[in-house]
């Protein structure tokens, strides 16, 4: 792993014309992973340019640099290295990056995904970080660049929000660490606080209403899920902003160890989100229908709408719960 880490950081210090590309409806992680990237090589004169799908929401707007994310389009062309930052795959970009519009590219990947395909001229992954800004961290300290204050809230951002403002089972002492030097370098952690923690969407809030009245529990009480229609979603228009988090409502509640939030993404389709609290691979679920992410948190998206998907990934989840409560038994 090291010897990742060493080309890697390498590979971007003899770069100079780079793109770093975030996934689509970027989160916390993945934005933070891409800014502080960003600046810290912009600071060394290399020409960089930071590209996203989707409109980078305003909540994230404290981050120095949120504003000069730039909304990719196909007629635009790559320089000669790519970055992809938090991506298992590319195609977790959301555009069409094809093997024409990538031939010839140096390709690094950095993600933390136990799923992550390996695809990169470099990777560098490691799927035990709490986060991949954990991991940008580690490649900024092997390139022996300065951390900033703006660079550290970038960093500081991504680990918070990708662990659940440290409480998820995913943070290490190691996250720990590296997040107290990171508030000594500056990270602001006021503003992360007041924008993304202590504020709250009207359509959140009534999204959170339609996620309770629509909420089914097994009778075991072990498995929790509700959905969000297609209808809804159209009439809402929320941002990603005003998703992140939904499927908490459902996992908080006591006694539930796997939860699922289905979103009717459009007419026929649907996106799961599933979460798990102590003993359940939700990964391993997510794969069983070409998905994928965390142990603890994955998602999976499912030709049909929220109805078909429920009772699809349903009997999936009853018996993982029904192994586990015979080995218990054992």
């Amino acid at each position: 792993m090291q010897q990742n880490l060493k080309d890697t950081a390498q590979a971007l210090l003899e770069a100079q014309h780079i793109a770093i590309i975030s996934h689509k409806n970027p989160d916390g992680d993945t934005l933070g992973s891409q800014l502080a990237l960003g600046r810290a090589l912009q600071q060394t004169g290399k020409d960089v340019v930071l590209y996203n799908r989707d409109k980078v929401a305003e909540k994230f707007y404290f981050i120095a640099g949120a504003d000069t994310v730039v909304q990719y389009t196909d007629e635009m062309i790559l320089p000669d290295t790519v970055v992809f930052v938090d991506c298992a795959e590319p195609q977790l970009a959301g555009f069409q990056l094809t093997d024409a519009v990538l031939d010839g590219k140096t390709i690094i990947n950095i993600d933390h995904h136990a799923s992550n395909k390996r695809y990169g001229t470099y990777n560098y992954v490691v799927s035990t970080a709490g986060a991949n800004c954990q991991n940008i961290y580690h490649v900024l300290a092997a390139m022996g660049l300065s951390v900033t204050s703006d660079i550290a809230t970038a960093l500081y951002v991504g680990l918070s929000t990708d662990t659940g403002n440290f409480m998820y089972d995913n943070v290490s002492s190691e996250t720990l660490r590296i997040a107290a030097e990171l508030k000594d370098l500056g990270a602001d952690t006021d503003s992360l606080r007041l924008k993304l923690y202590e504020s709250c969407s009207k359509k959140k809030i009534t999204m959170m209403k339609y996620i309770l009245n629509n909420l089914h529990i097994s009778d075991d009480g072990q498995y929790a899920w509700s959905s969000i229609s297609h209808q809804m979603m159209t009439d809402l228009q929320p941002e990603s902003t005003d998703i992140d988090g939904l499927i908490n409502t459902i996992k908080d509640i006591e006694g539930v160890e796997i939860a699922i939030l289905f979103r009717g993404v459009e007419e026929k389709r649907t996106k799961a989100s599933l979460r798990s609290k102590v003993w359940a691979d939700v990964n391993q679920i997510a794969g069983m229908f070409g998905g994928g992410g965390h142990v603890r948190a994955s998602g999976v998206s499912i030709d049909g709408d929220v109805e078909y998907a429920a009772a699809l990934l349903g009997p999936a989840v009853e018996e993982i719960i029904r192994q586990y409560a015979a080995t218990e038994c054992k």
